[in-house]
């Protein structure tokens, strides 16, 4: 159920101002939710309730809203989230007061959501100890008092700095500290001498003095006396040989950044491009690949990143990713071959670590200064790529907003596919609904997309049937009309497949220490060595589904005695937490002492040439190691796209793949590939695969697909014609 305007009109009946007591006539806005949270629609709510906040914004009995969206709220609180995001557009004090309240709420996810759209009100001195108690909490929670905190700023510097500096004396926490002067240091004038006291005092935590240095470094015009030099103090800071020292020699390279003039730009034509991730490890070889975060979008940009710099109208292209202080401190490396660099951001510290997703949404400020420098070193920039719904993205946006340069965004609808993925599985109920908004944050990420689509200059979109279509779903306000937008196939490096195929095809197989190929066969039980591999890569994550192929192949006997299973992907040594919880569920299907994990061989993370050598290897098999004619599993429920998948196909091997998403635009089921529908059986799908490997004439189809559709240089021409009217706008 959608309602316009007029609808909302002709059903409202004005009436005076209520209570919040669940009295008077019914409003058309809050009837419209109240049915869809009845309904268990959770896809819908999620998709409209955008849509309905911002007919309450115009509502023509506000106090009337106010009051019965207020009562909406004490239903539960899935209701609650409903009614917090109309509430926060509803022109009444009424609004105010539910929302101070909903800040307070017992379930957190509620006051999460409370503290984030309070940013969409005026100041509210009731509502501080809230946000404060939310700031010094971590994680998302963090990141949404300080967003609101900081846009109260704007409007009430003083009084949020005192109750700023009022909370920095009330904690004793170091942590928590640390949280409250990030804040300080995007507002006030008048903070300056407090931060450099911060940074200078050697009794202060490390992380309380990081935060102070690494805002300091940003500080335009810092109010610190006639006789205190900023740079002599951090010059003096640098100078010690520990973490603090680094601290401040980033904070020096941000000062002279931005307080450098522009780079002017070249006599040649071509597009000057940053593109972001926050991954490690975005080198030429990809040496992280595959653990951490470091994943599936960390390859494609890189070699993204060199095919458009390859081009003749393209004159740099910067590649930001996550790195450590010191690789920041040296600022953008480039290629002596080609117009790239590569920029890093850091982030995260002993006190404060970074290694887990939900833990780096806090770190939002750090993450704005690491791509607002690299962008001035590395400058001028045309258009800043974005892709994922994540505080990367968040960052990156702010930071090109504030700096203008124009924003191309890869749209894609996650996590409103999540939501449909599990709806059409019949496992989408309040429960789950809410699991996700608290700990995926599937809310706060559905509206970053849309807001980012909606006001980004250009779109590029996966191949879909119908993209403006969905567009349309995605934000009732989209710009497509006037936005430049065009379907880009995301792409692979075939070069690289070519060369591991090269290698494979001689069968001459390095046997040094440390090659993958050796490694992967030394591993292998010998009474194994005749079997075909299983593969799937991909970092170990819960989404990407390697615990679903795990537990498919270990369930079903005839897999297991007739194929290897390889899992490739993870930081098998020093595993993030989240990594930790998967192979943790892993362990729990398959034990070490169980006779079955003598088939099952666990590779870790593997820069991209090993990734490019394995999977061709598992086509053409090794002598004394596995049999030829493997199968490629991706066990994710919803893949966006499928990169590995592709390299796959382009590989040789038959490709078992999720049926939502990408794959099913590329994958011919039955032919190159097996499609699994979201619930099905994945070790059948295995089984079924196997049966495809000798079809005549399967691997040269998948081949030419790739090659004429989905290589990496297709891509970047595609993109390339996208960004040049930035150029114009810059």
């Amino acid at each position: 159920m959608i309602l316009n305007q007029a609808n909302v009109n002709a059903m409202t009946t004005p009436g005076s101002v209520l209570k919040v007591t669940g009295a008077g006539a019914e409003q058309p806005i809050v009837a419209a939710l109240r049915s869809l949270v009845d309904a268990g629609d959770f896809g819908q709510l999620l998709r409209h309730s955008a849509g309905f906040a911002e007919q309450a914004r115009s509502a023509p009995d506000s106090a009337a809203l106010a009051d019965r969206l207020g009562a909406l709220a004490t239903e539960g609180p899935i209701s609650a989230l409903a009614a917090i995001e109309s509430l926060a557009q509803v022109a009444h004090p009424l609004a105010d007061q539910v929302l101070n309240e909903l800040a307070a709420h017992p379930v957190r996810v509620v006051r999460r959501h409370a503290v984030w759209r309070l940013g969409d009100r005026l100041p509210s001195q009731r509502a501080l100890p809230a946000l404060f108690e939310m700031l010094v909490a971590g994680g998302i929670d963090t990141m949404h008092a300080h967003r609101t905190l900081r846009r109260w700023a704007r409007v009430s510097d003083r009084s949020i700095v005192q109750a700023a500096i009022a909370e920095l004396h009330a904690q004793s926490d170091p942590i928590a500290r640390a949280r409250v002067v990030d804040l300080l240091g995007v507002i006030g004038d008048g903070v300056d001498p407090l931060l450099l006291a911060l940074a200078l005092d050697e009794r202060q935590a490390s992380c309380v003095r990081s935060a102070a240095i690494g805002a300091l470094g940003e500080r335009e015009r810092p109010r610190l006396g006639d006789d205190v030099d900023l740079d002599r103090e951090l010059d003096r800071l640098a100078a010690f040989d520990e973490a603090i020292g680094l601290d401040a020699a980033l904070a020096l390279v941000s000062r002279r950044a931005g307080g450098q003039p522009p780079i002017e730009r070249s006599d040649r034509d071509g597009v000057r491009l940053a593109q972001l991730v926050l991954a490690q490890g975005l080198d030429g070889q990809l040496s992280s690949g595959g653990r951490g975060d470091t994943g599936g979008v960390a390859s494609l940009l890189v070699s993204l990143g060199e095919a458009l710099a390859r081009r003749d109208d393209v004159d740099h292209v910067l590649t930001i990713g996550r790195g450590t202080v010191a690789d920041a401190v040296i600022g953008p490396l480039s290629s002596s071959r080609i117009p790239l660099s590569y920029g890093m951001v850091s982030f995260g510290d002993d006190g404060r670590p970074a290694d887990d997703p939900d833990d780096v949404w806090e770190h939002l400020p750090a993450i704005e200064r690491g791509i607002r420098r690299a962008v001035r070193l590395a400058g001028p920039i045309d258009v800043l790529h974005l892709r994922m719904a994540d505080a990367g993205t968040l960052a990156g946006y702010t930071v090109a907003t504030e700096m203008g340069i124009p924003v191309c965004f890869s749209v894609a609808p996650d996590p409103h596919n999540v939501i449909e993925s599990l709806r059409s599985r019949g496992e989408l109920d309040a429960d789950r609904f809410l699991q996700l908004a608290s700990q995926t944050h599937v809310w706060f990420r559905a509206r970053l997309i849309e807001r980012v689509a909606r006001e980004a200059d250009q779109l590029a979109m996966f191949p879909r049937s119908k993209p403006v279509a969905f567009l349309d779903e995605l934000t009732a306000e989209s710009r497509v009309s006037v936005q430049r937008s065009a379907t880009v196939a995301e792409g692979i490096d075939i070069d690289l497949l070519d060369r591991a195929g090269q290698t494979a095809a001689g069968v001459q197989f390095d046997t040094r220490p440390g090659d993958v190929l050796a490694e992967l066969a030394s591993r292998i039980d010998p009474s194994r060595r005749h079997l075909p591999l299983v593969i799937s890569v991909g970092r170990l994550n819960p989404v990407k589904g390697m615990d679903r192929v795990v537990a498919a192949w270990a369930a079903d006997p005839h897999l297991h005695e007739t194929s290897t299973l390889v899992i490739v992907g993870g930081d098998l040594a020093l595993p993030s937490a989240t990594e930790t919880r998967v192979l943790e569920t892993i362990d729990r299907l398959v034990p070490v002492a169980d006779r079955r994990r003598t088939g099952m061989v666990l590779l870790g993370g593997r820069p991209k040439g090993d990734i490019a050598r394995l999977l061709v290897a598992a086509v053409h098999g090794r002598p004394n190691g596995w049999a030829a004619g493997g199968v490629y599993v991706d066990g994710a429920i919803k893949e966006e796209f499928g990169l590995a998948v592709l390299e796959a196909m382009a590989s040789g091997l038959v490709v078992v793949a999720p049926s939502t998403g990408g794959p099913s635009t590329y994958v011919d089921d039955g032919d190159t590939g097996i499609l699994v529908e979201p619930g099905a059986d994945v070790g059948a799908a295995i089984i079924e695969a196997f049966g495809l490997v000798t079809r005549d004439g399967r691997i040269e189809r998948a081949r030419t697909l790739v090659e004429q559709r989905y290589s990496i240089d297709t891509m970047a021409a595609q993109l390339v014609d996208l960004y040049r009217p930035s150029m114009a706008i810059r």
